[in-house]
């Protein structure tokens, strides 16, 4: 038995050398043991993965071998997947907010179940601006 933080180190060391295995390589490709065994991902095990390995991403730096590995993931999931299904992991979904303040959200597709229901990551990277506004009088 594994307690929780065990785990939790181990799946970080084990998305680190996987990243680490397919930034070395002169072409980013998972070998062919590798697909076969993360195209099986549980819908758990999926959920597992894309959120330890995005939130790295998204929180630290210098992890492009993290996000390359992350796609690379998300490919042997689509090549595992029935090709005749509307929607496969990998699939991009953009969804546009009606109101001009809100910014449209673009998410992949990780994980379609047996049932039809998918599950899906926010971008890893956003692009974000900030600008400077003037203070209003009433502030002062």
């Amino acid at each position: 038995m594994i307690d929780d933080h065990a785990g939790d180190r181990l799946l970080e060391r084990l998305i680190r050398a996987l990243a680490a295995q397919v930034a070395a390589s002169p072409s980013p490709v998972l070998a062919p043991g590798a697909v076969a065994a993360l195209g099986g991902l549980s819908r758990a095990e999926a959920r597992t993965f894309y959120g330890a390995a995005g939130h790295r991403v998204h929180y630290e730096t210098d992890t492009e071998g993290i996000a390359t590995l992350i796609d690379l993931v998300s490919a042997a999931h689509r090549f595992a997947a029935d090709p005749d299904t509307a929607i496969r992991p990998g699939d991009a979904v953009h969804v546009a907010d009606v109101s001009p303040r809100e910014p449209d959200w673009f998410y992949t597709v990780r994980f379609v179940g047996d049932d039809g229901t998918v599950d899906v990551q926010p971008e890893l990277r956003w692009n974000t601006s900030s600008r400077r506004c003037p203070r209003p009088r009433w502030f002062r």
